[in-house]
């Protein structure tokens, strides 16, 4: 059988599960040679922002800086990864066709190997027809097939990406949050329906300004 090519991924994740993913990298980057890893650390993320005010600023050097060098985003799924800001802002930048000759990044998601189900990201469930979720893969062909498929779709469904929702100005309180969304639960095909509660974050300032998160050093 062909050998399958290895893909540049870039990793959005919350720090919470760094132990996760790092493993995650460890067994398919490094053991399994099933791609590249392109991570970001959620520090590195956090002295761009300190550094600037400018959100579109740090958009610009999410993609320049990090995604540059991946075709491929995976969001490694935990217990409140569709709480973070940066997730919401790594996952737009992915989205964004107006560089690298207008393609985007493929987009998949991979639920913790902890979980049976979780809350997605909205920017993910609005790309449902684009992006791809899945369950903690079993082996490396199963993972190598995955990251293969959103890379094809970067040229085959861009046409589908929906990502002009705002983006986050601030992590979402888990718990007031929680209550608007329902969980979702992966299988091997990819495939989402269409149950998650979305959020209007323009409408709802009022979430934000009682967001526990809002203390600084906290995002």
């Amino acid at each position: 059988m062909a050998q399958t090519r290895r893909h540049k991924v870039f990793i959005s994740y919350h720090k919470d599960d760094q132990s996760e993913v790092d493993k995650f990298i460890r067994t398919f980057d490094r053991d399994r040679h099933v791609f590249i890893a392109r991570a970001v650390g959620s520090s590195e993320i956090f002295s761009l922002l300190v550094n600037s005010n400018n959100n579109e600023y740090v958009m610009r050097r999410i993609r320049e800086d990090r995604l540059s060098d991946s075709t491929v985003t995976l969001v490694f799924v935990g217990k409140n990864t569709w709480t973070r800001r940066f997730v919401d802002w790594e996952i737009a930048a992915s989205l964004h066709q107006g560089s690298r000759a207008g393609l985007p990044n493929g987009l998949l998601a991979v639920l913790s190997p902890k979980l049976t189900k979780a809350k997605l990201p909205d920017r993910f469930v609005d790309n449902r027809r684009y992006a791809r979720f899945y369950p903690y893969p079993r082996n490396r062909t199963q993972l190598a097939k995955w990251i293969e498929d959103a890379f094809v779709a970067r040229t085959e469904k861009a046409h589908l990406i929906k990502n002009g929702r705002q983006k986050l100005p601030r992590s979402l309180n888990p718990i007031r949050s929680g209550r608007k969304r329902v969980d979702f639960t992966p299988n091997s095909n990819g495939h989402f329906s269409d149950i998650g509660l979305r959020s209007d974050f323009s409408s709802s300032r009022s979430e934000f300004r009682d967001n526990t998160f809002r203390r600084r050093g906290r995002f």
